[in-house]
């Protein structure tokens, strides 16, 4: 191993001892190997290229898909002493500019960047003067149409091979079925190309489904008999709020974690949850990407995720410390016409998709051919009122913009305020008079954003509050004010969500560029999302073997999941009913009553088994014969 890499492993990062298959990885790309690793969740895969990207001479480039998980890796190396940086949406021309010359002139290790800014010819022209070390690919499985999570831009990626030929290129991702670790080489022209994959198997986390009419009580009765850290995964910010106080007012400790958060309200009841002053979190998939918990004992799904990746990589939050977990789903009929209703039915269409992009032009104010590498911030649910359209169809629309590179969409929690004056700035100062605070907030207006009549100003009511020494709630009050004195007008609204527009507005012809890939990848969703009902619905297969045939692997039964607990239980209660049977003839209460300790459901089920197998036969008493 070399020893820069072990001390690297030590001294930076604080861990003695390297996980399964990162120090072969680590070696093999500080040879200058092209790679390609399939660690599972919590493998350690940001390690693999940041050790290298430290220990080889260079800067490293690497391409993630989220801005959060840019913005979260970058923080983590500068938080060592690592000098890193990040270029995502919202950033200036100049900022872009001042960037790529310091990576130029070695003042960063590492950069972080999305696969649409390599689209961008300065950020091309920059890099082919750079110094690369190595060029990491997060998420590698953006890059095949067969994937979970299909990124076009990620094709693109190839073009750094072409700029720097002999640099080493590695991909990591969690999850790749066999087609997609084929689309990653080919469509990344890795060379030569060492795979390291280590197995799916989870043998720690017992797989347990559960079909329930009353999903609540069998929420609540699971958390009075399981303790420990735990997540639970619903669908929908609104769902969320609900399970998570549910929780609480049955005395079990929750919080609740969603997209649409304020980031302190993030952070905190992130915090509380790590520190295990919350046990349960109760979250939308926003929640996850870089948490790295140990002790989570219990992952809980109350709605279907859209894949068998997404489900693999949701319960691999458990058990990470290797101890026993339980990986529990509770679904009902309703929750799979649901699915239907609300996934297949909401896939956006060309013309949905149409529909919501010229509306959101219209609603940003964007005119034709213009908009490029502008930032917007934007109330989601707003947006979708004010044009009547569907919550679901509309938030499709939006993912799809982004995969596609229309835009790029984060969910960050802002205050827009627009307001317009209707008096002029004196008039007003003199309405307020001797209310020295409302005062000073207004001179912080008209010294940052001048004082027209009757002209849209959009401010930033955090900055106004820094600039008149009072706070953010105060400037609202201040501004609510003036406009029931109709002062102004104002529109205060909440924005939850932040657009970056990285193609110029072009309407039908934006959309129409991608409209047949749209089609197919439409019908991938569907093909995942029934692979998903079948794993959850059928009761013969063991789950935790189903999951690894998915990633081309072979495995026994686990013994451990819920299919296999059930078929224990059947093959036994079988042989309590031969044994009973084989003495004399009995109707399925005598058998039952002979069983106390069996249910009586189960009693009639395996009856039904045993007469289709043959092994009983029923006469016209209603009573059962053992045929052996």
């Amino acid at each position: 191993m070399n020893p820069e890499a072990k001390s690297i492993l030590k001294n930076t990062f604080g861990f003695d001892d390297f996980r399964p298959q990162q120090e072969e990885i680590i070696t093999a790309v500080i040879d200058g190997n092209d790679i390609m690793a399939l660690l599972p969740t919590g493998g350690g895969k940001s390690l693999c290229y940041q050790i290298p990207g430290l220990v080889r001479n260079g800067i490293c480039i690497v391409i993630s898909p989220l801005v959060a998980l840019i913005k979260d890796q970058v923080n983590t190396l500068k938080q060592k002493g690592i000098k890193a940086t990040g270029i995502t949406g919202g950033i200036s021309y100049k900022e872009l500019d001042d960037i790529l010359d310091n990576c130029i002139y070695g003042q960063y290790q590492f950069l972080y960047l999305s696969p649409e800014r390599l689209q961008q010819s300065l950020v091309q022209e920059r890099i082919s003067k750079m110094r690369i070390s190595l060029i990491a690919v997060d998420e590698a499985h953006c890059v095949s149409q067969w994937g979970h999570d299909f990124r076009p831009a990620y094709r693109d990626i190839s073009l750094l091979r072409s700029i720097h030929k002999e640099v080493p290129v590695i991909a990591v991702t969690a999850t790749a079925t066999t087609s997609v670790q084929k689309d990653i080489i080919d469509n990344l022209q890795l060379e030569n190309v060492k795979v390291f994959k280590n197995s799916y198997l989870r043998p720690n986390i017992s797989y347990q489904i559960t079909n329930t009419t009353d999903k609540s009580n069998s929420y609540i009765n699971f958390y009075r008999n399981h303790g420990g850290s735990s997540v639970t995964y619903v669908r929908s910010r609104k769902n969320a709020i609900e399970y998570s106080r549910l929780l609480t007012s049955h005395g079990i400790s929750s919080g609740f974690f969603h997209g649409g958060l304020p980031n302190k309200i993030k952070v905190d009841t992130a915090q509380r949850w790590m520190k295990n002053q919350t046990q349960v979190m109760v979250a939308t998939n926003a929640f996850g990407m870089g948490i790295d918990k140990p002790d989570v004992r219990t992952v809980v799904h109350l709605q279907l995720p859209d894949s068998i990746e997404s489900y693999y990589q949701e319960t691999g939050r458990a058990g990470r410390d290797g101890k026993n977990s339980i990986a529990q789903f509770f679904y009902n009929i309703n929750d799979i016409n649901h699915a239907q209703n609300q996934f297949i039915k909401s896939l956006p269409s060309v013309e949905n998709i149409k529909f919501v992009y010229r509306k959101l032009n219209n609603y940003l104010r964007i005119a034709m051919n213009e908009g490029e590498h502008t930032t917007h911030q934007l109330s989601f649910s707003d947006f979708a009122r004010t044009y009547s359209i569907n919550g679901m169809m509309c938030y499709n629309a939006l993912l799809t913009l982004d995969r596609f590179s229309v835009i790029s969409l984060s969910q960050s929690y802002h205050r827009r305020s627009n307001i317009r004056f209707r008096e002029s700035g004196k008039n007003i100062i003199n309405f307020l008079g001797n209310h020295k605070e409302m005062n000073a907030i207004v001179q912080a207006i008209l010294r940052t954003y001048g004082s027209s009549t009757y002209q849209n100003l959009e401010i930033n009511t955090s900055i106004i509050a820094l600039r008149s020494n009072t706070t953010e709630q105060k400037v609202i009050e201040t501004l609510q004010k003036l406009e029931e004195q109709e002062y102004i007008e104002a529109n205060i609204i909440d924005a939850d969500t932040q657009i970056n527009f990285l193609v110029p507005r072009d309407d039908d012809r934006t959309i129409n560029r991608f409209s047949k890939e749209l089609s197919k990848q439409n019908e991938i969703k569907k093909q995942k999302l029934e692979q998903i009902f079948y794993l959850i619905s059928q009761n013969k297969q063991c789950i935790n073997m189903l999951i690894l045939r998915y990633f081309g692997e072979k495995s026994n039964p686990c013994g451990n999941c819920s299919v296999c607990r059930d078929q224990k239980s059947t093959v036994l209660l079988l042989d309590r009913i031969k044994d009973v049977l084989i003495k004399r003839d009995l109707n399925s209460n005598e058998i039952a009553s002979l069983l106390p300790e069996a249910d009586k459901n189960n009693i009639v089920e395996t009856l039904k088994l045993l007469l289709e197998q043959g092994k009983v036969s029923i006469h016209q008493n209603h009573k059962y014969h053992w045929n052996g």
